[in-house]
């Protein structure tokens, strides 16, 4: 095939995908040992994104069958099984979610695999995770879970001990007393063993690479689900994120003006991360006029006065991703597509037209970094957390956090936002403390029992199979909830917003609440929103208690800001007098 353009030898098989010829991308595909399968072109998307965006499906089944990556997602954030919903193609979405699955569990095995082999080359520890959850919102810190994770590694194998379940949204977790071990088995395929110490029953799953791609078919049902609900992704955004010292305040008038802390004994940098947001979209342009106005009309039926006065304290906003012009269908060429100088007009892109909800909440992370700690972040951290990411959202986050370009240091604790009210406190102690399973040695060694690693006598073992508790990360469908629990995904964040405001009110005016979330039950949603309903048509909030409660705090937040201003202002001129009369 003639390479006659810089554009075809510098994005060959995206040229073929967008001038959908097939038979070229073929012959190149034939020899991909000498491509990149899955590069990223001036506009942000890899060959099988782009072939979607246009749909050029055949395009895009050859580059599925050829190994490309189905879980990268475009430079707005949107995974390829977003796209596919978008084109309302119920057949090609089911191929996508195929080949994603198949990728992700037999890259995921892989992974596992590879970071327990690695963690046979450093040395064993125990430690404690520290996870304690906060809001900015009245009374929900109150009833925020937190949680103790005992994490135990010794050679390859790996447990962390844990009474939080589950904790995927702002209101929604769940207490069970249990361990989660890594392990290599006999094979050498990794193995994760979830162990529920109340029930004494454990599951055994091996991670196995060579599982067939038919063992990965999606539920039956699920694409008629995905084709008639919102789309949504939501991420953290560092693209502008630094780094800074924090001040001492008016101490910074006798000592150095960079904050210090001293934590378990180590002395610690604080620093600030600013410019990072929590990001979620969603998009509805798929759905038809009735489905939007029924899933509207289920939104305002949980709103409040109190709820809809919150919300503006939390932006929504119409973004420059809103689109209303294809330009294939105006005549881009490919040069013009594919030279990065040419910039598209507002409001237009290919694809079809997309309408999209943007809600960003702007987080100062904080980093309380230590010089010398007996744990190594890279060697020894990262990999555990890698490990949890699998089965918590939060583990997660807190992944893709640290993987950052972080300062020099090991970070004894760590706050970063998890959603867009809950907030997460992670903090490192007890490092190679003495207790079950743990004895330790000289210098930082210990020496931990292999009976942590192993199923207690009279549990149960479960080895079925499946893919209990595996949530390969890639966008917010890993979670794997079952369809009515991602019916109500959409209001989620909106009611608990509202049982928040609700039950401060409540308190404050001394009347008799309904059942709040606690730490060992929660209702579902149903039984949430019909208390909640059924409490604001009795007593309504009035938009004056809730804007008090707001009002009031934030004037008390701003008088504390105002004396410590003025001390500083007077302490400075009290120096600045002290230096004129010497």
């Amino acid at each position: 095939m003639p390479l006659d353009s810089a554009a075809k030898l510098e994005y060959p098989l995206h040229w073929a995908v967008f001038m959908d010829e097939q038979k070229d991308l073929k012959e190149l595909l034939a020899n991909k040992q000498t491509l990149e399968i899955d590069k990223i072109d001036p506009r942000g998307r890899t060959a099988v994104m782009l072939a979607v965006t246009i749909r050029h499906f055949d395009c895009a089944r050859l580059l599925l069958e050829a190994g490309a990556d189905a879980s990268i997602p475009n430079k707005q954030m949107w995974s390829l099984s977003n796209e596919a919903a978008a084109l309302k193609n119920e057949d090609f979405l089911f191929e996508v979610i195929h080949h994603r699955d198949y990728q992700r569990a037999t890259r995921g095995a892989r992974t596992m695999k590879n970071i327990l082999e690695r963690l046979n080359d450093v040395p064993d520890f125990f430690c404690e995770m520290n996870w304690d959850f906060s809001s900015w919102v009245p009374f929900l810190t109150q009833i925020c879970p937190s949680d103790c994770y005992n994490v135990y590694k010794k050679g390859s194998s790996v447990r962390i001990d844990t009474t939080l379940a589950s904790f995927d949204d702002e209101t929604h977790w769940v207490r069970v007393n249990q361990s989660f071990v890594f392990r290599l088995n006999a094979e050498g395929f990794a193995e994760f063993v979830t162990i529920d110490h109340d029930e004494k029953v454990a599951d055994v799953q091996a991670l196995r690479d060579d599982h067939s791609f038919e063992y990965f078919n999606p539920i039956e049902g699920d694409m008629a689900f995905r084709m008639n609900n919102p789309i949504s992704t939501s991420y953290i955004d560092v693209d502008n994120i630094g780094f800074e010292r924090t001040s001492r305040g008016f101490l910074s008038w006798f000592t150095s003006p960079e904050s210090t802390e001293s934590v378990q004994g180590y002395e610690c940098k604080v620093l600030s991360a600013s410019n990072v947001h929590l990001v979620t979209k969603r998009r509805m342009d798929h759905l038809s006029a009735n489905r939007r106005a029924e899933l509207e009309n289920n939104g305002k039926s949980i709103d409040t006065k109190a709820m809809a006065g919150l919300k503006k304290f939390i932006s929504h906003t119409k973004t420059d991703e809103n689109t209303k012009r294809n330009l294939l269908e105006e005549g881009l060429s490919a040069e013009q597509y594919f030279y990065p100088q040419y910039e598209f007009e507002p409001k237009s892109d290919i694809g079809s037209a997309r309408e999209v909800e943007r809600k960003s909440t702007g987080f100062k992370a904080t980093l309380w970094m230590a010089d010398d700690y007996p744990l190594n972040l890279n060697d020894q951290i990262v990999p555990i957390v890698e490990l949890m990411a699998v089965n918590s959202s939060h583990f997660a986050r807190l992944h893709k956090f640290i993987r950052l370009q972080l300062p020099a240091g090991f970070p004894i604790k760590i706050e970063i936002p998890l959603f867009h009210i809950v907030s997460a406190r992670v903090a490192f102690q007890n490092v190679n403390v003495a207790g079950k399973y743990v004895t330790p040695l000289e210098g930082n060694n210990v020496f931990i029992e292999d009976a942590a690693f192993q199923i207690p006598a009279g549990y149960s073992d479960d080895r079925g199979g499946g893919n209990y508790g595996i949530t390969w990360a890639d966008d917010e469908e890993r979670r794997g909830r079952g369809a009515v629990a991602v019916a109500a995904q959409s209001n989620s964040e909106e009611l608990s917003l509202q049982l928040a405001i609700e039950q401060s009110l409540r308190e404050a005016s001394g009347v008799n609440s309904v059942s709040a979330p606690t730490t060992s039950s929660v209702p579902n949603e149903d039984q949430q929103l019909a208390e909640l309903l059924q409490f604001t048509e009795a007593q309504p909030p009035s938009d004056t208690e809730f804007f008090r409660a707001i009002r009031d705090s934030q004037v008390e937040a701003d008088r504390h800001l105002r004396e410590q201003e003025q001390f500083e202002l007077e302490l400075k001129k009290v120096l600045e007098l002290s230096k004129t009369e010497q």
